[in-house]
């Protein structure tokens, strides 16, 4: 390692370290590693295996089903595009597994709709289908921006994985399988006054321990657990984000870059010190909890973290596609309560009408619009092509 150091500033002078690490090797084996893991860890939105690794292991300390959905749903979306011809570089960069593993997760390990085997091989099907759907998402949003409005391209996130899965979960509801759960009547609700929220049934204090539980188990929630462990790991594997890609022989020759290097920070400083992914989710969650409990929604959703996991993706993505600085520290953490306070309750209340779940909807929708709006914001440094037009 030492050898390396010394000879760092020489291969950076002959050849620059940019973007990010390309794990196409000529090796099947360490490929195939690369493809799950790193599908796996996209879900929060940068490639990291040791990412992946951590929560792959998270997810199946809380469910050996969602676990092993997780790992099928990301390979489904993988092959998939392979089949069809898609670019192998982004297959092996994970892009086409994260949100396969999402639509996968959704349905059969999920909270919404049963598990048997009508809803596995919808998973499977929606798997496969939502990698044609990402690569829709990819070539539109970039081709509208860049032909149509004079500007850069902005990232599809995890659109693909929404719409197809608002998509085929309100298909399901014409279907003769068992599908959805029986809904039965309970007792009726005591509404807060003026508001639509049911007082809660029985007194709940909110302590420093029960908040960091809720915040931990909205960072799970990413992938649709409810479990502040899993959530612990999803953190662990934020932080030590590590693309593992030191030196990796690749089809167009030696990739070389520092073992310090993290996928969090890659897109716009591969050197950087700055090991924050984990921080961001918990700070993004813990935003999102809090201002549940200030706006009084439903205490059992706060609790379980679903007031956390779309606000942990707005505030990972606005920090991490963008180069981080106090404006766009900022502009996230902005983004991030208007995600709570406006975009999650009304896409709830929208969505609900057809018992549909929000899902990462608010994340996506609140991040396009920030991230189109760097186009004329002088003081965010748009960096690594996002929305900002060429001058």
């Amino acid at each position: 390692m030492e050898v390396f150091h010394s000879f760092l500033p020489i291969i950076m002078a002959v050849a620059p370290i940019t973007g990010s690490a390309t794990y196409t090797t000529g090796n099947p084996v360490l490929e195939f590693f690369y493809i799950l893991f790193n599908g796996v860890s996209e879900v929060p939105l940068f490639s990291s295996p040791v990412t992946g690794i951590l929560i792959v292991s998270g997810v199946f300390l809380a469910s050996r089903k969602a676990g092993a959905m997780m790992v099928l749903s990301g390979l489904i979306g993988a092959a998939v595009a392979m089949i069809l011809g898609a670019s192998y570089t982004s297959v092996a960069f994970g892009l086409f597994g994260y949100n396969s593993v999402l639509t996968g997760m959704a349905f059969w390990s999920g909270p919404f709709v049963k598990a048997n085997k009508a809803t596995f091989w919808l998973s499977v099907f929606g798997a496969a289908i939502t990698a044609v759907v990402w690569q829709a998402f990819a070539h539109w949003m970039g081709d509208i921006f860049v032909n149509g409005g004079h500007g850069w391209a902005i990232p599809g996130f995890t659109a693909s994985f929404i719409f197809t899965t608002w998509a085929m979960m309100y298909a399901t509801r014409r279907y003769g399988h068992d599908i959805w759960p029986d809904i039965h009547p309970g007792a009726k609700e005591v509404l807060i006054p003026g508001s639509a929220n049911p007082e809660p049934s029985a007194p709940f204090k909110w302590t420093a321990k029960e908040f960091m539980i809720a915040t931990l188990k909205g960072v799970s929630q990413v992938t649709f657990v409810e479990n502040w462990k899993t959530g612990v790991f999803w953190v662990v594997g934020l932080t030590l984000a590590f693309e593992l890609a030191p030196i990796i022989t690749t089809a167009t020759g030696v990739q070389v870059r520092p073992w310090w290097t993290n996928a969090y920070t890659a897109g716009w400083n591969p050197l950087s010190p700055l090991y924050l992914g984990g921080l961001m989710a918990l700070i993004g969650s813990a935003i999102g909890a809090a201002l549940g409990i200030l706006t009084k929604l439903p205490t059992a959703e706060v609790r379980i973290g679903l007031h956390g996991f779309n606000q942990v993706l707005v505030m990972i993505a606005l920090t991490s596609f963008l180069p981080l600085t106090p404006a766009t520290f900022f502009m996230a953490v902005l983004a991030t309560v208007t995600c709570s306070v406006v975009v999650m309750p009304a896409l709830q209340r929208f969505f609900g009408t057809w018992g549909l779940p929000a899902l990462t909807g608010p994340f996506v929708f609140t991040a396009w619009v920030w991230m189109i709006a760097t186009a004329g914001l002088m003081h965010i440094p748009a960096g690594i092509g996002w929305s900002r037009p060429p001058t």
